[in-house]
């Protein structure tokens, strides 16, 4: 029940700096072209601290546990794939929208929202482990994703964007990696300095949240009604189902949360620019981020006590 509170608790307080965020902006304090300056400090900056800061507090990691959470953050994302390609058959999605679909189920927000929000249910111990999911996914965003997304001419291969995948926060969890596999750790003072700097990285991207919400076309959002089915699918019932399964296989507690909350994470808020960037529609994985975003509030806490009464 402690879990189950904390989530609650956790998850109202993000609420509350989102709603923040959105009654900044409608009064002018925020607007929206910050999104991108918030999004490159997130980037290149605080979640890097962030995952450096968890170094120190990965004694007991060993190879084992961390390889463990390689194969499921690598299941994670064929899972998510499937997802979305079931979602496709079974609602009868466009074919000019199948790939939308697709890229929308695996750029998800593990790096602004889940790794914050796990961090304060969990605690520091699961900071390194959302790092590995966060490298892995990232890379078949980078490459599968952005391949499935680029129209192109039949024949011809699609061009991965090696540079954009290697930013800090990619680089910082594989340096992470690294460094607690050669058993280092970071003097009692730069330590706290990067947990200071790191710390400020859910406030930041529930700010973030807020300004997107302010700036978006509600009533374009709720329209679209494959994004129902989608999200419930996609956040709630297959995570949910896959816990069951992780736990019948004996998998580590922590690690099975940290595989669900993952999973359950919304639309990532570099979908759109990341569809406009390749020539597509940013409609609709914006109205994807956005409701995505307003129903991690309900679906977090419900995963989180689901597992709590699971487990």
């Amino acid at each position: 029940m402690a879990e189950i509170s904390e989530a609650l608790g956790q998850m109202a307080i993000m609420l509350a700096i989102a709603i923040g965020g959105f009654v900044a902006t409608k009064v002018g304090v925020l607007r929206h072209e910050q999104v991108s300056d918030f999004t490159r400090l997130l980037l290149n900056i605080t979640l890097p601290c962030m995952l450096l800061a968890s170094v120190n507090s990965m004694k007991g990691a060993t190879p084992e546990t961390m390889g463990i959470a390689g194969l499921l953050a690598l299941f994670q994302f064929f899972a998510l794939m499937l997802c979305a390609m079931l979602c496709n058959v079974l609602f009868r999605t466009p074919r000019e929208e199948r790939s939308i679909y697709i890229f929308m189920a695996i750029c998800t927000n593990t790096g602004f929202i889940g790794l914050p929000v796990i961090s304060s249910i969990y605690g520091s111990d699961s900071v390194l482990f959302c790092g590995i999911f966060i490298a892995v996914l990232a890379f078949f965003v980078y490459s599968v994703g952005f391949g499935a997304l680029v129209p192109r001419k039949p024949g011809e291969k699609a061009k991965i964007p090696w540079k954009a995948m290697m930013n800090p926060a990619m680089i910082a969890s594989v340096v992470s990696i690294v460094l607690v596999l050669l058993g280092f750790e970071f003097p009692p003072v730069a330590e706290k300095g990067l947990s200071m700097v790191g710390n400020i990285t859910a406030p930041v991207a529930m700010l973030m949240v807020g300004i997107i919400i302010a700036n978006a076309r509600l009533a374009d959002v709720f329209k679209e009604w494959r994004l129902y089915p989608f999200i419930l699918i996609r956040q709630l019932i297959v995570p949910a189902a896959l816990f069951l399964g992780l736990n019948a296989l004996g998998i580590d507690h922590l690690l099975a949360g940290v595989f669900v909350i993952m999973f359950a994470m919304p639309v990532g808020s570099m979908a759109p620019a990341f569809a406009q960037m390749m020539g597509r529609d940013p409609q609709l994985p914006a109205r994807g981020t956005v409701l995505s975003t307003l129903s991690s509030f309900i679906v977090v806490p419900l995963l989180v006590a689901w597992m709590t009464v699971m487990a």
